[in-house]
């Protein structure tokens, strides 16, 4: 069993100005619904966490990219490496226990920052989970 250690927690606040908008918050709580008080709360019908590892920025910042936190859409951000975990893996964090789902493969939007980010990532540290 490895530890590690929670970065950062990013939720969507559901009266942002900005549709989307990620905010860096200090701690939230969810269920199985999804993450309580964010705009998507209860809206989706099976809930997907987003967890990344540092290691996926590291690899951004060895590409000579420059993108801060948050921008791959986790709404938990890890010191841990998660490169290993397969699908059906148990990850806990605090009281909460989360299944893994399998690398995220839903990359489209971040074209938008750098032509090559989708495929330096691919399959790579970014895991969907859920409760």
């Amino acid at each position: 069993m490895e530890n590690g250690k929670v970065l950062s927690l990013y939720m969507i606040l559901p009266d942002m100005i900005r549709p989307g908008h990620r905010m860096q918050v200090d701690d939230f709580d969810c269920d199985p619904s999804g993450v309580v008080g964010s705009r998507d709360y209860e809206n989706t019908v099976d809930f997907t966490m987003v967890l990344v590892s540092k290691k996926s920025y590291d690899i951004i910042e060895e590409a000579e990219l420059v993108l801060g936190e948050g921008v791959l859409m986790e709404d938990i951000f890890v010191d841990v490496d998660l490169y290993h975990l397969k699908a059906g893996s148990i990850i806990e964090i605090g009281d909460t226990i989360f299944e893994v789902r399998g690398p995220c493969e839903d990359y489209r939007y971040l074209y938008a920052f750098a032509p090559e980010l989708p495929e330096l990532l691919e399959n790579n540290a970014v895991l969907s989970s859920h409760l």
